[in-house]
């Protein structure tokens, strides 16, 4: 579990940082500062193994705000690729990028969540 929140955050660090290198504007960074809080939320899992699910679930949770906050870009993107008309947003493709992300992650901890359940 902890490896998929892992290779999850290091990703949303550098989508963040590579975007923030092309547009020059904070909102660019938001992936990373979402990266930046899983990897805070995994050294305290790692540190109290006592409370090593409940820090898990803060990530699940850090996921989920990440797929709602960044939802909105789905829409633009597809309104913009079935179009065909300028894109109004540029910075919707970090956003869109980060949702892919987020919800890959999300997904694939739940799955995990099921499978410890189960065996």
């Amino acid at each position: 579990m902890d490896n998929i929140f892992n290779k999850i955050s290091i990703s949303l660090i550098i989508l963040g940082i590579a975007f923030y290198a092309f547009a020059m504007t904070f909102t660019a960074l938001i992936p990373s500062i979402l990266g930046l809080l899983m990897q805070i939320v995994l050294f305290f899992g790692r540190t109290f193994q006592k409370f090593h699910k409940h820090f898990a679930h803060v990530n699940v949770l850090i996921l989920i705000l990440g797929i709602g906050a960044t939802f909105g870009s789905v829409s633009d993107l597809s309104g913009y690729l079935l179009s065909g008309n300028e894109l109004e947003r540029p910075l919707a493709t970090v956003q869109f990028t980060t949702f892919v992300l987020c919800l890959v992650g999300f997904i694939m901890s739940v799955k995990s969540f099921i499978n410890s359940r189960k065996g």
